[in-house]
């Protein structure tokens, strides 16, 4: 059947074909490619903790063909440094909540060190609320855009200072912010 048609269209033909495979090897690679990314702003991903860096970032193991692994930022809070008082006992807080176990995440963003920045949710129960009502971090009110959460986190706050629990326990405890400033 080729043998009939003349050399020009054997050749407009072999670039027709080349076009198509190439626009299948785009697509695929572009399906692959969102595929095994680790992890995407707007979107919520199961994943297990594999380590907690301090009281504010772990390390998580997405639950995907490739098992990603990417440090994730809780947002909305700012737990004490690790040098900072109130540091090791934030980290331990976080780590008794959800260290080697399964975790839901919404990503609301990717911070300026690549880390990606979500709400850590464990049995239906948001982490990031949990460590401010624990008295184990302060709320980070500079992101928090939604004045009704803004609200709700803060009285959260209030409430764990009234009760003294955690990092309120301490007279006058130092934001971390401050103290990153303070001690860079």
């Amino acid at each position: 059947m080729l043998e009939n048609l003349s050399p020009s269209w054997l050749i407009g033909l072999g670039i027709v074909l080349c076009l198509i495979a190439l626009f299948l090897f785009r697509k695929l690679y572009v399906f692959l490619s969102d595929l095994f990314r680790p992890f995407k702003k707007g979107k919520t991903y199961w994943c297990r903790v594999i380590a907690v860096s301090d009281g504010d970032t772990l390390t998580c193991t997405r639950l995907n063909v490739r098992r990603s692994q990417t440090k994730l930022r809780f947002a909305y809070v700012d737990a004490p440094e690790s040098s900072q008082s109130y540091g090791k006992e934030s980290q331990r807080v976080i780590k008794a909540m959800v260290y080697k176990k399964l975790v839901r995440v919404k990503i609301t963003d990717v911070d300026r060190y690549g880390r990606c920045v979500g709400v850590i949710y464990r049995y239906r129960r948001n982490m990031n609320e949990e460590m401010v009502k624990r008295g184990a971090a302060w709320v980070y009110e500079e992101y928090i855009r939604d004045k009704k959460q803004l609200q709700y986190m803060k009285s959260l706050q209030d409430k764990a200072r009234k009760q003294k629990k955690g990092l309120w326990k301490e007279s006058r405890p130092m934001r971390p912010k401050e103290y990153r400033k303070l001690y860079k």
